[in-house]
């Protein structure tokens, strides 16, 4: 059990160096793969996703809505536990745990630009002051930020737990058999 904590605690150091180091790049990255859920809403679909440093700023194309701010970086954190939660693992570095951990990673990385568009999409419908209330009802505006506080606080971490999990499941099992 201690080398396991001890394998966890290099894990989220491992993990927090490569989230800072790559997170920039994710971020262009992201504001690209995320730029065509923005047509899904005709309210934001003026706006074009640019990646600053940490940040993804919603650029308006027309006049037609005001420019807003995303912490980029508040959304991707998750990939530092799951890269903590494979490290945990007994044979972190085995083809077995490594092509798991590739899946999982996928599966973490595919479901950042839902988060940003929901972030998107709260940030507009509740921060936004008189075009947001112009544009989006008490309802709509609810349930948007209701949306975001689940992902944020429920979704970001139970897609990292569920994945490794899910996919880690054998190599979990098989380590316990072992052991």
């Amino acid at each position: 059990m201690l080398w396991r904590i001890v394998r966890l605690a290099v894990g989220l150091l491992i993990g927090i160096a490569l989230w800072w180091a790559c997170g920039d790049a994710w971020n262009r990255a992201l504001a690209v793969i995320a730029q065509p859920l923005m047509k899904l809403d005709s309210r934001i679909a003026a706006g074009e996703l640019v990646a600053v440093g940490h940040t993804i700023v919603v650029q308006p194309t027309r006049d037609t809505m005001p420019m807003a701010t995303i912490p980029a970086d508040q959304l991707t954190f998750n990939v530092i536990l799951l890269v903590a939660l494979f490290a945990s693992n007994r044979a972190p570095f085995s083809d077995r745990n490594m092509k798991a951990f590739a899946i999982a990673f996928v599966i973490v990385l595919l479901l950042h630009p839902i988060g940003l568009f929901l972030s998107i999409e709260s940030t507009y419908a509740n921060q936004q002051g008189t075009w947001s209330d112009q544009h989006y009802g008490d309802t709509a505006a609810r349930i948007w930020i209701n949306a975001e506080i689940f992902y944020r606080l429920i979704g970001m971490f139970g897609v990292v737990f569920g994945a490794w999990w899910i996919v880690a499941g054998d190599t979990l099992s098989a380590s316990r058999r072992r052991g």
